[in-house]
């Protein structure tokens, strides 16, 4: 029998035993949730090896919002101590990083062959939390994306064409994005970038305006144990502090980005290169107002419990953020936006949401490179 797996976690030497088993698992492996995301649908299991309770709650939440619909099994490898946390949050067993493959193997066989049974019942016993977009919401969203994309479909077949005469490629792009519940959709915008713009990332590093600059120097403890990382040997403890100062700083946006085209310049300060996300909206993958999609990366670094609230609202095309300031000289530290979208989750209503709208016309025909 012939299983794909997924295996998220940094030992090796797992997938390499467990592959010998019967179940002839077929491993993919991936060192975070995030990177592993867009292969869970069609994924038959998913190892999540436990890195600490916080962290493979998280996991679990993530796995459970995105593999809806498939018979796709959960095991989680780590401490039995923690199992009646874990199964509760989505997992179908715990497995100790010594298991034997026919164990794991026999395990397997079972709960796939009786896997609508065992999932309905553990799921009537106590089902995940997950935000359900109200009526109200639901029903602004309908109506007022409809009416957009009727009125605007003459400007979308414009814009498609200037775009289409500059540069190669297609004139929108899909990409993955994390919204509500960490769950992840096709994002869809109009393209303002030259292809493969995603691959000059790492070069403009340094001039992402929500780089902190003053980072204060790590701290070695000699009695740290050793690991092994991307970067070669590590003591534990920076390794930790290295994690925390990536999670202060997940946002990346550079002004004067010399990756825009000059139609995806002008598009982009006149926000009309959002213009497509009204399908999303129209599809259920967003809201009008909310706040905003993620890329994979970008949440990845908001798991914790002090900004993970964000996701518990809807996501959206507009939001707090984008009416509070918008680059320039103004520009936006990236705890404020972070602080906003909390801020949003909590408070949000009809009449929120209107005054958000309203206030977001002027934001978007103010004069910046974005």
């Amino acid at each position: 029998m012939t299983v794909k797996a997924l295996y998220i976690g940094k030992d090796p030497g797992f997938t390499e035993r467990i592959s010998q088993g019967e179940c002839r698992f077929e491993f993919q492996q991936f060192s975070s949730v995030f990177e592993a995301v867009v292969l869970f649908q069609s994924s038959d299991c998913i190892f999540f090896h436990e890195e600490n309770e916080v962290d493979t709650l998280r996991a679990l939440q993530i796995i459970q919002q995105n593999v809806m619909g498939r018979h796709t099994i959960v095991f989680v490898i780590g401490d039995k101590s923690h199992a009646q946390s874990w199964l509760k949050n989505g997992a179908h067993d715990i497995f100790p990083e010594q298991a034997s493959p026919e164990a794991i193997c026999k395990r397997f066989k079972f709960l796939y062959e009786n896997f609508d049974q065992i999932n309905s019942s553990v799921r009537s016993e106590e089902p995940l939390a997950t935000f359900r977009l109200p009526l109200w919401k639901r029903t602004f969203d309908i109506l007022f994306s409809g009416t957009v994309l009727l009125v605007l479909l003459p400007i979308f077949l414009l814009i498609a064409l200037a775009i289409r005469l500059e540069s190669r490629g297609r004139v929108y792009y899909v990409a993955p994005r994390v919204g509500t519940g960490y769950r992840i959709f096709g994002f869809i915008k109009f393209r303002s970038m030259y292809q493969h713009a995603d691959k000059k990332v790492d070069n403009l590093l340094k001039d992402n305006q929500y780089l902190i600059e003053d980072v204060e120097p790590y701290e070695y403890n000699n009695e740290s144990p050793l690991l092994i990382s991307d970067e070669g040997m590590i003591q534990e403890d920076v390794f930790k502090q290295k994690k925390t100062a990536k999670r202060e700083n997940p946002f990346f946006k550079v002004a004067n980005d010399p990756r825009i085209t000059k139609v995806g310049r002008f598009i982009r300060n006149t926000s009309i290169d959002e213009l497509p996300q009204f399908i999303n909206v129209l599809m259920g993958d967003m809201s009008i107002v909310g706040n905003r999609p993620l890329p994979l990366y970008e949440a990845e670094m908001l798991t914790t419990d002090q900004w993970s609230k964000r996701f518990a609202a809807p996501a959206g095309i507009t939001g707090l953020w984008q009416i509070t300031k918008r680059g320039g000289a103004n520009k936006m530290s990236a705890d404020e936006r972070k602080q906003l979208d909390v801020e949003y989750a909590e408070n949000f209503s009809f009449w929120y949401d209107l005054r958000i709208i309203l206030k977001t016309i002027p934001a978007m025909l103010q004069h910046e490179n974005v």
